[in-house]
């Protein structure tokens, strides 16, 4: 399809939510505000893939390194297994890039299956979290020709694993968007399935380092929710997080061994986070328990680049036994149907009772250069999309960017710094998805197209010497890997 001004406008805002180059973020969003945006010659026009898979401008490659389809171990095309044996699990999502040993770069990958969802994680529940749970991590270790070494389950048990973060001591927190609890349907709690063992909506840590799977240990302290990805601020060791509700807040959580002095945030070390700190929610300090996104009628409440003084609050109960129940004023009469709404003991509705802030379906996190910038997915009157500028030394929250028109941006998502400075952006649209480039003056590019089918894009990275990108398209999972002449972007 042509490549139309919505769709430039939708991914540049969502690249403006996270790691922009320096002074970027304030130049692109002036340039978006006053529409003026061109699109730059970037890597060229994309060719065409023999192989029907993913489209590259003209002197790039890819290597497919694992895929799987959704459903089958058999598919002639797409069913690979693992270097130890396994099938390689379905759905693949956010990943991270490691430095290994010997030039190997490390990814650390998650797989968003729900219970049932074949190929699973760790198929002979070797050690699993949940024996019913499909989901969790993979590991891949990749040469410096891009060739796959060996690739293990590093994490298994749990289920939709959808994004996650990367902390600065070298480990991958993947977190669970979902609240599953084990039991019989009930008319009054809507997260109990009889497809679960264990209670879920935790955040797990995956060290970089590990050779094998690890010990599935949820970190309770940081929340049980509809987790969707973090940042953690190296200078304080703390660690923010989205929530991906129409009423979600915006958590903060203070490592103990850092509030109490053991550990300096830079010591901080892989299981650290599990010895227990203080969840947080924030709270806009003049407009208590605001509801932040503009959809009331008449004038916004917030305004593009005004800063709100903030502080946090500290939530009780980090661990409730009931996340959503089934609503009670809905008028159906199977009760087991009843649509479902936030419980009372769930951690939003005790942040808000506390005077948190309310957003709109929080998503892409990211920390850089003492701020965190988040999206809020259907913000705005026009439930379009808003992206939040959290600076995390001032304690001030600005809405950065608000267009409220659905031609200019359409629900920001997640975004990469790529090593040249441009920022990569993973579609997830309604039609063709591309890998685009944005770069520093608001001018973006085509890098890749999805050349299956419509299936997003996600996780995607870069190998510590930045020479090769890695990205996954979620169904069939696959994950390539990319090379080609980085340093030969025109503007």
């Amino acid at each position: 399809m042509p490549y139309t001004r919505r769709r430039f406008l939708e991914t540049s805002a969502a690249a403006s939510a996270g790691l922009l180059a320096s002074g970027a973020l304030e130049t692109l969003f002036a340039r978006l505000a006053a529409g003026q945006q061109s699109e730059a010659r970037g890597y060229g026009a994309l060719v065409p893939d023999r192989k029907g898979l993913l489209d590259l401008p003209e002197g790039f490659t890819y290597r497919l390194l694992s895929s799987a389809m959704l459903g089958t171990v058999s598919d002639p095309r797409f069913s690979q297994r693992l270097t130890s044996g396994e099938p390689v699990p379905a759905r693949h999502d956010g990943m991270a890039a490691f430095p290994g040993r010997a030039g190997v770069t490390v990814l650390v990958r998650n797989h968003e299956l729900e219970p049932g969802h074949t190929p699973a994680v760790d198929p002979g529940s070797r050690r699993r979290y949940d024996p019913l749970g499909t989901g969790g991590t993979t590991t891949l270790w990749v040469n410096g020709n891009r060739e796959l070494v060996r690739s293990f389950a590093s994490l298994s048990g749990t289920f939709r694993n959808c994004a996650g973060g990367v902390t600065p001591w070298g480990s991958w927190l993947t977190a669970e968007e979902c609240t599953y609890l084990p039991g019989p349907a009930d008319t009054q709690v809507h997260d109990l399935r009889p497809d679960v063992a264990r209670r879920h909506g935790y955040v797990f840590e995956v060290d970089a380092r590990a050779e094998r799977l690890v010990e599935p240990a949820p970190i309770v302290a940081l929340g049980r929710f509809y987790h969707e990805a973090l940042a953690v601020d190296p200078n304080t060791g703390f660690v923010y997080q989205t929530e991906d509700r129409k009423d979600g807040l915006i958590y903060r959580f203070r490592p103990e061994l850092v509030t109490r002095r053991r550990k300096r945030p830079r010591d901080l070390r892989a299981g650290d986070l599990a010895q227990g700190g203080v969840l947080e929610a924030l709270r806009i300090v003049d407009l208590p328990s605001v509801r932040t996104q503009n959809w009331e009628d008449g004038d916004p409440i917030f305004l593009q680049g005004r800063r709100y003084p903030v502080d946090w609050v500290a939530i009780t109960d980090s661990d409730p036994d009931m996340d959503m129940e089934r609503d009670p004023q809905d008028e159906e009469d199977d009760r087991l149907k009843r649509r479902a709404r936030t419980a009372a003991s769930s951690t939003r509705a005790q942040g808000l009772r506390l005077g948190a802030a309310q957003f709109a379906r929080n998503e892409g996190m990211a920390y850089q250069r003492g701020a965190i910038y988040f999206c809020a997915t259907n913000g705005g009157k026009a439930r379009a999309g808003q992206v939040w500028r959290l600076d995390v030394r001032r304690q001030t929250l600005t809405l950065a960017y608000e267009p409220n028109d659905v031609a200019v941006l359409d629900g920001p998502d997640n975004i990469l710094p790529a090593p040249n400075g441009d920022l990569i952006v993973c579609e997830d649209g309604r039609d063709e998805q591309f890998v685009l480039g944005i770069t520093s003056a608001g001018s973006f590019y085509r890098l890749a197209r999805n050349a299956y089918n419509q299936s997003e894009f996600a996780g995607a990275c870069f190998s510590p010497d930045g020479r090769t990108m890695f990205v996954n398209i979620q169904d069939p999972g696959m994950t390539f890997a990319i090379w080609g002449p980085w340093s030969r972007r025109k503007a």
